[in-house]
Parts: structure tokens; sequence; C-alpha cells
């Protein structure tokens, strides 16, 4: 099998399982933030896994991420019970803020105005 698509492989059983992690077994852990795994990135040789998240509400990332690396031990446990049998050695977990959201209202909040300003340009020629 290609060694791109055992990666593909590897990084889609982990993407899903952190996120049922997540979204069931830590779900009370962060009070009332909501806590997304966006995407991560396996490091090829170093077994390292960058896992990027993201809040709701988002000002909170900051110290999020902070809470996140002191706990990271015990959401590695929960993936090493879930995944024992399907991969051979569970990877370090470094977690990443993913603010990508924010740019894209950011973004669209520019382009909305933008329109707006071309709007009144036309009507006034």
């Amino acid at each position: 099998m290609n060694e791109s698509v055992k990666k593909m492989q590897k990084s889609s059983i982990i993407l899903r399982n952190l996120r049922e992690i997540f979204l069931h077994e830590l779900a009370n852990s962060f009070g009332n933030i909501l806590v997304t795994v966006t995407s991560l990135h396996i490091c090829d040789k170093t077994r390292i896994v960058k896992v990027y998240v993201s809040f709701m509400p988002s000002q909170n990332g900051p110290r999020m991420i902070k809470e996140l690396d002191k706990c990271k031990s015990k959401i590695r446990g929960l993936l090493g019970k879930r995944l024992a049998n399907k991969l051979r050695s569970i990877p370090e977990l470094k977690f990443y803020l993913d603010n990508s959201i924010e740019r894209a209202f950011h973004i669209e909040k520019l382009l909305n105005g933008f329109e707006v300003s071309l709007t009144k340009a036309s009507i006034s020629i």
C-alpha cells in the first residue's frame, strides 16, 4: 500500500476518534466552551500529531490551548484505549489554535462592506 494512503488512513482514524473523545468523553471538562477538532497533521518521522482545534466562544482560544496542553496525556490515554488494536503506537499530541472560522467571518465582513460601497457607487452614477 502506498505510504501516503496509509498516512491518510491513520490521519482519518485519529481525527475521527479525537472528535468523538471531545464530544462524548470530555464534553463537560471545559465548562461551557465547545471544543472542535478541525484538522490534524501527522509529522512524518517525529511521531507527533499537530491537532488544530477551535473553540466557541472563540475569545477563550489561547487560554484553552494551555488547558489542553495540561491534559494532553489524559487525551492521549483515551485515544490509546480506542486505537490499541488499530495503531502500533499512539503519537504525541500537540494542540494548535485554528482561527480559520474567525478569519472567514472577517473576510466576509470586509466583502460585504465592499459590496455596499459598490452599490452606493453605482447609484450615484
